[in-house]
């Protein structure tokens, strides 16, 4: 019965959403695939139709050297400006030149028409009081020949140079008509396929589809007995196939809600209990992962969280926050003489008489080995010595299992403002190792931080 209702609240009564149906989804998604082919094919055509237009127009650039070079060159050698002048305009006059200058052998402007650019990037239009012009669109190029006089000796005398200027957008303008023509085919055949689309697709999947929508909206448990699914569209295809495999499903359910109902009346049964079972076994887990294994404190990752919570609510409320680094002297040779189950009675043991001595408000753990730290929340420098002192006093005077009594060593530091609880660690660390340096069995404090440990402490 809640699948017929899930059904329907899903499937409701009347005609599909037109951004849902599945016939609309198909067109579009049909046509967008064919509208990204269409526009990647134009683009290629239009790159194609582009290096041809360019490839021409460097070629037309580079042949205007065979039929100007001769007159320019006749030109320049009896210094006739006048007919010079009537060359450059005549060549101005071609689709491919943007501009032309010709200069003499030691690189002096003799003439120039037309836009060009200079040695400095500068655009120049020769013609209107040598006005510095805009650019238009394009890449501008430009091709220089050398004017070299042949007397009739056979002599070459270098006279100068012209150079061509040109503009990659002519290549662009010579395209422009290519493109329309593309584009006007590109768009009649978008919209012819649009008018396929739209007439096949509703009618051979929208149309059925909306049928099975509103058979599936109607059907609940009082309804199961109605004539079974008839799709109208006509041939035999993979839709009619779906209709009868719901007519199959319909009466399926029919035979077998008494059996659901007894099932999902089970599956919550067991649900509930194995919810149980995964709280009480989480719960574990959590506890397992916070503690160690062997002498029932914390272990290394709690205390990691434990100090970074306990240094940021210093931090915050201006408290005092110690920090008691312990180590069992010479345990090395409790494992080498009496083996490491005796080695680890004993640490239990020295876990269990830490535990009984500790503040309530005090966090013990197991740090590593034979080394065991104390928070001690509130404490300042000299409250914490006190509170190692008396530990150490305390296991000194109290027989560990098959050792009998051993000593301890401590080392003690208190967080500064701005300090680092890596920086924290190691001056505790650094007076462990002076206890053990000066004879064990002590305790040591630390003074306050380097001061670039404050500082990185405070970044």
């Amino acid at each position: 019965m809640a699948i017929l209702r899930s059904i329907r609240r899903t499937l409701a009564a009347g005609p599909p959403a037109r951004d849902r149906a599945l016939a609309g989804r198909l067109m579009r998604v049909m046509f967008g695939c064919y509208i990204l082919v269409a526009v990647g094919l134009t683009a290629v055509q239009m790159v194609v139709a582009y290096r041809a237009a360019s490839q021409r127009l460097q070629d037309d650039v580079a042949a205007l050297q065979r039929t100007f070079s001769p007159g320019i060159e006749d030109a320049m050698w009896r210094y006739n400006a006048e007919v010079l002048r009537g060359i450059l305009a005549g060549m101005k006059e071609i689709p491919a030149v943007v501009g032309v200058e010709v200069r003499d052998e030691a690189g002096r402007r003799v003439q120039a028409t037309g836009t060009f650019t200079d040695e400095s990037g500068k655009t120049w239009h020769i013609g209107r009081d040598d006005e510095t012009a805009t650019r238009r669109f394009g890449t501008p190029f430009s091709r220089t020949f050398p004017v070299v006089h042949t007397d009739e000796n056979g002599r070459h005398y270098p006279i100068g140079s012209w150079t061509v200027h040109s503009d990659d957008s002519i290549a662009i303008d010579q395209v422009k008509n290519t493109l329309y023509v593309i584009l006007i085919n590109s768009a009649i055949k978008s919209l012819m396929l649009w008018i396929i689309f739209y007439l096949v697709i509703r009618t051979m999947v929208g149309r059925p589809l909306h049928q099975i929508r509103s058979y599936l909206a109607r059907i609940d448990a009082d309804t199961l007995a109605a004539p079974p699914l008839t799709i109208e569209a006509g041939g035999r295809n993979e839709l009619h196939a779906l209709a009868s495999a719901l007519n199959t499903m319909r009466d399926r359910l029919r035979r077998s809600f008494e059996e659901n109902a007894a099932l999902m009346r089970d599956l919550r049964e067991m649900n509930a209990t194995l919810q149980d079972r995964i709280a009480e076994r989480t719960r574990d887990l959590e506890a397992l992962a916070h503690t160690d294994l062997l002498t029932g404190l914390f272990n290394r990752r709690k205390l990691d969280e434990a100090l970074a919570e306990a240094a940021e609510q210093a931090a915050r409320g201006g408290a005092p926050l110690s920090l008691i680094l312990g180590d069992v002297d010479n345990f090395k040779s409790v494992n080498d003489r009496h083996g490491h189950k005796v080695g680890d009675q004993v640490l239990v043991a020295f876990a269990a008489l830490l535990r009984d001595a500790v503040r309530p408000t005090d966090i013990l753990g197991r740090w590593g080995g034979e080394e065991f730290m104390l928070l001690c929340p509130d404490a300042d420098l000299a409250t914490a010595t006190a509170i190692a002192e008396r530990l150490r006093l305390r296991v000194e005077g109290t027989s560990l299992p098959e050792v009998g009594a051993r000593t301890c060593s401590f080392g003690v530091a208190t967080l500064a403002p701005g300090e680092s609880t890596d920086s924290l660690v190691a001056r505790a660390d650094a007076a462990l190792y002076r206890c053990k340096r000066n004879g064990r069995n002590r305790v040591e404090a630390s003074p306050g931080p380097r001061p670039e440990a404050v500082e990185r402490g405070a970044a």
